[in-house]
């Protein structure tokens, strides 16, 4: 059976690009084998939405609404 690794943040502030590219480059340090990083904030900027795509990794954000 695959296994389905995931790599959670969570951040108390606005998220932003360069923000974002901090994170996933610690994530993907931390574990090398995930398949999504999933990234819990207060509110997000446009270019980090623009910017999950440009990443090896799936990437979602979940902003506390």
């Amino acid at each position: 059976m695959s296994q389905h690794k995931i790599a959670l943040e969570y951040k108390d502030r606005h998220l932003t690009r360069p923000l974002l590219d901090q994170i996933v480059g610690a994530q993907l340090r931390a574990v090398p084998d995930a398949n999504e990083i999933i990234i819990r904030c207060r509110s997000v900027a446009k270019t980090a939405y623009e910017a999950r795509e440009s990443y090896g990794i799936k990437v979602t954000i979940v902003p506390n609404s």
